[in-house]
């Protein structure tokens, strides 16, 4: 089966677009020209997307993400949703109820009038079984997998000797709250120990945290480019992934990649992706993230163990096979419609 792909983006920052034939109308803006104009490229964006829609020949839509716009402008076509996870219905407490409320909402909608659904873990499916009442036979699994790989020319960094890694975005359901105060008991016992993070520049709440663990010194952040954080990843006594949920959890492909021992909450799609490539906690209990961390990293045959497993595991994700998974969901849908 033949499949023409193309994206209706007009105006994006994205560097993995910029050279790609499947965005031909895509205009490359400069990053910060396109944080300064953001909502006006994005409306701009929108607009595009709606001209394609309503001007395009018969077509498959897969959309991304929630916002039910596009329904006004398919017609007839079908159309494929990937579902990404369920945080706002399973973790409510983390956001405002007009989040909730406006998410949920459109979440149900576009779902349950979506031909086929994607979801990115079988926790994923269940999660959109159970809070959406969706038929299983409705929804394909399709994992992730990582592009993450040595880079030609490595990136070199002044680092700690010794370092844990925390990769990604701080939100409250992320748990790094809950990490920081059981890296601080660590730390108490270990004065060589530090915690390295990827990601935005620490909150006056962070920073007023660390200050009363006493740990300041011993916390620190960094932005990393690709090559910078192969290198953060692959001399990192580990990678540790607190957060209560996930939909699936790319950085520990990238951690597995990069040949870095992983500790990871027990909680969501953790124990599905990772299996016994990890070694697992209560991410509720700080005593017990403390000490899953000084289990491994004190003990060179376990955080050994865990990196061959991780090697291992990581050869069942790849985006070859997420694209080949991704065709077979499309062949479905045009089966059982005329397009």
């Amino acid at each position: 089966m033949n499949i023409t792909f193309d994206i209706s983006v007009r105006y994006s920052e994205n560097i993995y677009l910029k050279e790609s034939k499947l965005c031909k109308h895509r205009l490359p803006v400069p990053k910060w020209i396109f944080n300064k104009y953001k909502n006006k490229l994005l409306r701009k964006n929108r607009k595009f997307s709606e001209h394609m829609l309503i001007s395009s020949s018969e077509y498959l839509l897969h959309a991304t993400y929630y916002e039910p716009y596009f329904l006004n402008w398919i017609g007839n076509n079908p159309y494929v949703i990937t579902v990404h996870d369920m945080i706002y219905e399973r973790l409510p407490e983390f956001f405002s109820k007009e989040q909730k409320d406006i998410i949920f909402e459109q979440k149900k909608q576009v779902i349950t009038q979506a031909d086929r659904v994607i979801a990115i873990s079988q926790n994923t499916k269940q999660d959109i079984i159970d809070l959406l009442h969706i038929s299983p036979e409705k929804i394909d699994v399709i994992y992730h997998g990582t592009n993450m790989q040595k880079p030609i020319q490595k990136k070199s960094a002044i680092l700690p000797q010794r370092y844990i890694l925390y990769v990604g975005t701080r939100y409250p359901y992320k748990n790094f709250d809950r990490f920081i105060k059981a890296f601080s008991l660590l730390s108490s016992k270990d004065k060589n120990l530090y915690v390295i993070c990827t990601g935005s520049p620490f909150s006056m709440n962070e920073k007023n945290l660390f200050e009363s663990l006493n740990i300041s010194r011993k916390v620190m952040q960094i932005q990393a480019s690709d090559e910078l954080l192969y290198t953060l990843y692959n001399q990192a006594e580990a990678f540790v992934f607190p957060s209560l949920y996930e939909g699936f959890g790319i950085p520990i492909l990238e951690a597995y990649a990069c040949h870095c021992p992983v500790i990871i909450s027990n909680t969501s799609c953790f124990p599905e992706i990772a299996s016994d490539a990890a070694a697992y906690f209560n991410p509720y209990s700080e005593m017990e993230i403390a000490d899953t961390i000084a289990n491994v990293i004190y003990n060179q045959t376990l955080r050994a163990e865990l990196i061959y497993k991780g090697s291992e595991r990581l050869k069942l994700y790849s985006w070859e096979k997420a694209a080949l998974q991704t065709k077979e969901v499309y062949q479905k849908v045009m089966n059982n419609k005329i397009i």
